[in-house]
């Protein structure tokens, strides 16, 4: 483009000399007036023709310049090498590193999260060490979010991992396996693919540093179906989600998971955005199934939770959980059973769970700012079914601070406590301090 210019410049001062010499005579002839007045004008009219001919000239150099660098782009496209967005998308890439130190006064509780069922009891302190340190880098984040319009509404795509997955050492490399998170399609109202269970609030989760999160919140993610029906106070949700089933027994030889599922798991949800605040109201309907040989049999259970998160002073609020069912299960960070298969019957028997918390965060200033938690997590045992070393009651506390010296960044130092009875009344506790250090994008 730059080169037609300077070539059509270069013409354009060529003519604009004859045009200033032709009137006095290059030749040495002397011409009278008029006749001078006649070669002006056959120079303007050459000239004119000369631009339009340039004009031309110019334009299909444009014209294939353009052709050029489309084919160009076609070439890259077909051999992976350019990205192409569709007309009209918008691609968003986010995440973040981050360094987790964990320092824990026992070798339990979970090595790189906070795990209830993992917190030794004092029992088995004596075959443990006394101090355990570990730090890594799985909780480090990649996601892709796209958004086009269309006549049916807003199309998203959400496809986000982590580094929670199987495989990798300490030894060598610390390398981790990548994991799937998050991977779905939202057209409109809705949404197909792998989120967060319908059955959980996330604007009921209080700010930690420990990924595990408290003992008795909801902590699930799972493919899906769901309907959001928006509404003037918040939405209501529809979801058929995965079904999957965990077990526990006294029989050794009992199944631990369930096969042969054929109903998936069924969520409602009612959210409601009101001047004190968000609040949640959810139901689950759950089929539990056995069917290897011997153990064949199936049940239907259920749940409920309700949940709020309260505004209070300046930036304050206040978040809290309550969770209750006979199928809660896998759903709950408690990870209790599912249900328990009775050894003399070989069938299925349900027992009551119940967990929650409640959270406050406090800003000291807007770059920095505090979280206490307190979490709770119970199941009735039958002592029939299951024998008196089962998990029965889990608590955490969580309290922390965190600085962020730029939006972007969290650095933060946390507290845990957290202690774990079983059913005979044996328990024990962790003590943990933890250091975080996230950096998004």
């Amino acid at each position: 483009m730059k080169r037609a210019m300077m070539k059509k410049r270069r013409y354009a001062g060529i003519l604009f000399l004859l045009f200033v010499l032709s009137p006095f005579g290059l030749t040495g002839a002397k011409t009278s007036q008029a006749e001078t007045i006649d070669d002006l004008k056959q120079t303007i009219s050459q000239m004119k023709a000369t631009m339009e001919l340039l004009q031309q000239k110019v334009a299909e150099l444009e014209e294939k310049q353009t052709a050029a660098a489309e084919t160009v782009a076609d070439s890259n496209s077909s051999n992976g090498g350019a990205l192409i967005v569709p007309k009209d998308t918008s691609i968003k890439l986010y995440g973040y590193a981050k360094l987790d130190t964990i320092y824990t006064d026992k070798d339990g509780g979970g090595k790189n999260s906070y795990v209830p069922s993992a917190v030794p009891l004092d029992s088995e302190a004596d075959t443990l060490a006394s101090n355990a340190l570990t730090m890594h880098a799985k909780q480090s984040r990649l996601g892709i979010f796209t958004s086009t319009p269309t006549d049916y509404g807003q199309l998203n795509t959400r496809i986000e991992t982590d580094f929670y997955g199987s495989g990798g050492n300490e030894a060598f490399s610390n390398s981790y396996g990548i994991r799937l998170r998050r991977a779905y399609g939202e057209l409109g109202n809705l949404l197909i693919g792998q989120e967060w269970s319908t059955f959980i609030d996330l604007a009921s989760y209080p700010e930690t540093i420990d990924f595990g999160g408290p003992a008795g919140s909801l902590f699930i993610r799972q493919a899906q179906i769901r309907w959001t029906q928006p509404y003037s106070f918040g939405s209501l949700q529809f979801a058929l989600e995965n079904p999957e089933s965990v077990y526990q027994s006294k029989d050794e030889l009992a199944p631990t998971a369930g096969s042969g599922e054929y109903l998936p798991d069924l969520i409602v949800r009612a959210n409601f955005d009101t001047a004190l605040g968000h609040f949640s109201l959810a139901g689950l309907g759950r089929q539990i199934i056995v069917d290897s040989g011997l153990y064949e049999d199936e049940s239907y259970g259920g749940a409920i939770s309700a949940t709020a998160s309260l505004p209070l002073f300046d930036k304050d609020k206040m978040v809290m959980q309550f969770n209750y069912g006979n199928a809660l299960g896998r759903y709950m960070e408690a990870e209790f059973a599912d249900a328990f298969i009775n050894p003399a019957t070989h069938n299925i028997e349900t027992s009551d769970q119940w967990g929650g918390l409640v959270s406050y965060q406090h800003f000291w200033t807007n770059s920095l700012r505090s979280t206490l938690v307190y979490s709770y997590a119970e199941r009735d045992n039958d002592l029939d079914v299951v024998s008196d070393t089962a998990d029965s009651i889990y608590q955490s506390v969580h309290a922390n601070l965190l600085w962020s010296p730029v939006s972007q960044v969290n650095i933060g130092l946390e507290y845990i406590y957290a202690t774990r009875e079983i059913e005979n009344g044996e328990d024990g506790d962790i003590n943990r301090v933890q250091l975080g250090f996230q950096y998004s994008f």
